[in-house]
């Protein structure tokens, strides 16, 4: 079964958004309970301004409510900061943001069910994921959104189906594929090579072992911990008040247990939360442990995110277009706008994408350590 649709910015927007407003999990549940909290917050905060406003203007003002006043502002005013924060629509912005600068991503999709998996097309782009990496299928409002262990894969919008049978149909055959019988079309065999008349700078082809792979993600983690990538506004906000607020948790604990007649049960639990706050702040030095850090990756694989790269031979062509990741029966470009840092080292060379992501290159890839140098250099110059 083949679906063709054109995808539009505005139509993957809109299922960014109900990918962010859906409850799956504990933590989407505490997101929406921590929205409505602020948002109870910010309605009493309004009331109480207007209410202040209220008496301003019929002359009944006296001096005490000037602190009820600063109060009700601030209270607004953080409130008002936390929705955002915690909002869906600026969460589906974010991933907008991020992800519209693959290249092809908005123009003609192409979406098969193959007897090996789905495949999708886009631009130059091709990708097939096996039916038993597909953690759930979605339906709201026409849309279908496919969903891998990872997060949100595929939005296929209302209009990639003529009319509802068309949908329901292809929910019936995908599940029934999910569930061991797939259609018995072949994926069919699509091109490992540069386009014709496509500049090429480099050819690199490698293959990954599982321990090479660890070794080389663990180091290239801890690399990305020490750009501007990692050191967003918010990060070094919360990592520079860290310090104080861990400080002030442990001093005030030191204190409550010292004299804990004087300071009670609530004074110590006044402390315990006021170091449990510090020790929350304190989670973006935590990354910086490389204990930490192997058992993030070693949690990865074993929810086997790192299939596709361990799948089989990877070619990588590098030219003025950007990198493009060949691998059995896949193609996905990187254009160099959706790079944001280089750093090459004895344990290979790494590419940091702005979404988070990253191009791996073990030093097999490479004839000697020059050619992985000229290629970083290469690579900075397109930046």
């Amino acid at each position: 079964m083949e679906l063709r649709y054109n995808l539009t910015r505005q139509e993957f927007k809109r299922g960014l958004l109900l990918h962010e407003r859906r409850l799956k999990g504990a933590l989407s549940v505490i997101r929406r309970v921590e929205w409505f909290f602020f948002l109870a917050t910010a309605v009493f905060g309004a009331v109480m301004l207007f209410m202040l406003l209220v008496v301003l203007a019929s002359g009944r003002w006296e001096e005490e409510f000037g602190s009820v006043f600063w109060l009700a502002v601030c209270t607004l005013g953080l409130s008002l900061a936390f929705l955002w924060l915690t909002s869906a629509r600026r969460r589906a912005f974010h991933g907008e943001r991020l992800m519209t600068g693959e290249a092809g991503l908005f123009g003609p999709w192409t979406l098969t069910l193959t007897r090996d998996g789905v495949a999708v097309t886009y631009g130059v782009s091709r990708r097939m994921e096996p039916y038993d990496a597909i953690d759930q299928v979605w339906e709201k409002k026409g849309f279908v959104l496919l969903y891998l262990k990872v997060g949100l894969w595929v939005v296929l919008p209302p209009y990639a189906f003529q009319k509802p049978e068309e949908r329901t149909a292809f929910l019936t055959a995908l599940e029934e594929a999910r569930q061991g019988c797939p259609p018995q079309e072949d994926a069919g065999e699509y091109p490992m090579e540069a386009a014709e008349g496509e500049e090429i700078a480099f050819s690199l082809r490698y293959t990954w072992t599982p321990e090479g792979l660890h070794q080389v993600l663990l180091r290239a983690n801890l690399a990305y911990l020490r750009t501007r990538l990692y050191w967003r506004p918010a990060m070094i906000v919360v990592a520079v008040l860290s310090l104080p607020a861990l400080a002030v948790g442990i001093l005030m604990l030191i204190g409550a247990l010292s004299d804990w007649r004087a300071a009670g049960a609530d004074g110590v639990l006044y402390a315990l939360g006021a170091l449990t706050v510090g020790a929350c702040l304190c989670l973006p030095w935590l990354s910086f442990v490389p204990g930490f850090v192997d058992w993030a990756i070693r949690r990865q694989e074993k929810k086997d995110m790192f299939r596709k790269l361990l799948e089989g031979p990877i070619t990588d062509i590098i030219g003025p277009h950007g990198v493009d990741s060949l691998r059995p029966g896949e193609r996905e470009r990187t254009l160099w706008s959706q790079i944001g840092g280089v750093k090459s080292a004895d344990w290979g060379l790494v590419l940091f994408r702005l979404d988070r992501k990253m191009l791996l290159f073990p030093p097999e890839a490479f004839s000697n350590r020059g050619e992985q140098e000229q290629v970083a250099e290469y690579a900075r110059g397109q930046l």
